[in-house]
């Protein structure tokens, strides 16, 4: 299970680069800094994974503890971009959250 994971999370890294440089060649630099984005934190969250789950005493518990670290560090970021209407981080925090669900509803697959 842990490797279907992982391939999922390089098939999605692997779709992203593959995307950004199309839009880059369609000098559609703004839609291909947003695909950077969601490919990062696939990547993230890949090497995240690695490293923890192979890790003695660490394992899935603590793959998923990063994974709600994650996600209560890039809340409180959204939180805060929302307060000060800072459009651009706002639409950076909300893509981290969203792939970052993605990234914990495949693992909780692994997880159970």
């Amino acid at each position: 299970m842990m490797e279907d994971f992982i391939g999922y999370l390089t098939q999605q890294i692997g779709s992203g680069k593959e995307d950004i440089t199309r839009l880059e060649k369609e000098e559609r630099k703004d839609e291909a800094d947003f695909v950077k984005v969601r490919t990062n934190i696939y990547e993230v969250c890949k090497t995240v994974t690695n490293a923890l789950a192979q890790r003695p005493g660490m394992g899935l518990e603590a793959v998923s503890a990063r994974f709600d670290g994650f996600r209560k560090t890039w809340g409180e970021a959204l939180d805060k971009a929302r307060e000060h209407g800072d459009t651009r981080n706002i639409v950076i925090g909300e893509t981290k959250l969203e792939v970052l669900e993605d990234v914990i509803a495949h693992f909780a697959e692994v997880a159970k």
